[in-house]
């Protein structure tokens, strides 16, 4: 707890130092910083420890292997040093989530170098990815979760990379401050009620051109935001191109959700049976829209409506502040 202060610090002129990060960004030698772990600090101090017996007993045997030992882990400082060097980070993204799941963090490390690499790990508050040995020329991808509270904006403010190759005597690591966030929806209302049916009572009836259930009338071309449920899987495993079913029939009505039809006193509370019911609508393959105070989203379907939807409510004015901070 003593420390905390001091490291609050360094972190903050780390990034006076750097500035924001460009992705890619490669780590160059003067930004990877190196100290000795406890276990370097024991074999210090024993090679001290064996330099004073050597000199007091005048031990030609005992001063060879005390330097032996000394020049090995000016070695391993070396070796640990410069195994972070030169690395390649790129592709740092932060998925959406559910408020009370967890985000990933995923990092994307190259080794552009003709040496391996040995023992890359990632740090990003209390997530720890799992070390990696990267080959010449090889891309990895590392992976981190990040607790979201609450909905909002989730920073990836501060990654850690670093490493201990070899044999764990020093610690040698690279700040990273991306430009990345990842957005936390709502948490779904686990009891909430039922969605507006299509054409709710107080909104102009829409209709999805494309949602007759009746009779098949051919195919056409992919569009985005088409349901999945439409798409003919089968051509498309036979080699052909991304095509959607076609349905003739009465068109099904658009459904609007509305935060104003809501009568529940809590904005948050609201907000959460909006979000379930935009999961349900998704679910449904027809066609819907948003309404919330300031703006609308048009009726459409699709897994980008879906998002776009859920990010409005998650951003909605009167939140309880960002999604989750991160200290590496």
């Amino acid at each position: 707890m003593l420390l905390q202060p001091v490291r609050e610090w360094l972190r903050e002129w780390a990034l006076r130092r750097q500035g924001r990060d460009p992705d890619p960004v490669t780590l160059r030698r003067r930004r990877i910083y190196i100290l000795p772990t406890p276990l370097g600090t024991g074999f210090g101090l024993m090679v001290l420890a064996m330099l004073m017996a050597a000199m007091n007993y005048s031990n030609s045997m005992a001063f060879a292997l005390t330097f032996l030992l000394a020049g090995l882990g000016l070695v391993t400082m070396h070796w640990c040093h410069q195994n972070l060097c030169g690395l390649v980070i790129s592709g740092v993204r932060v998925t959406s989530t559910f408020a009370g799941g967890h985000a990933e963090l995923q990092v994307t490390i190259e080794n552009t170098s003709a040496t391996e690499r040995y023992e890359i790990g990632a740090v990003c508050g209390e997530s720890k990815a799992t070390p990696r040995d990267l080959e010449p020329g090889e891309r990895v991808r590392l992976e981190l979760r990040l607790p979201a509270h609450h909905r909002g904006r989730l920073p990836a403010e501060r990654v850690r990379l670093y490493t201990t190759f070899p044999f764990g005597l020093f610690r040698s690591w690279a700040w990273l401050h991306p430009n990345a966030h990842g957005i936390v929806y709502p948490a779904p209302e686990l009891r909430a009620p039922a969605p507006p049916p299509g054409g709710s009572a107080g909104h102009d009836a829409l209709t999805d051109p494309d949602s007759g259930d009746d009779d098949f009338t051919g195919l056409r071309p992919f569009r985005p935001g088409d349901t999945p449920r439409r798409v003919a899987w089968k051509a498309l495993a036979r080699g052909g191109d991304l095509v959607v079913k076609q349905f003739s029939g009465q068109p099904a009505a658009t459904a609007w959700l509305d935060f104003n039809d809501l009568t529940q006193p809590d904005t948050e509370q609201r907000l959460r049976i909006l979000s379930r019911w935009v999961i349900d609508s998704h679910a449904s393959g027809r066609a819907w829209g948003l309404r919330l105070p300031g703006g609308e989203i048009p009726p459409s379907s699709g897994m980008g409506h879906r998002h776009r939807c859920l990010t409005e409510l998650a951003l909605f004015p009167g939140g309880t502040g960002p999604a989750g901070r991160d200290h590496a």
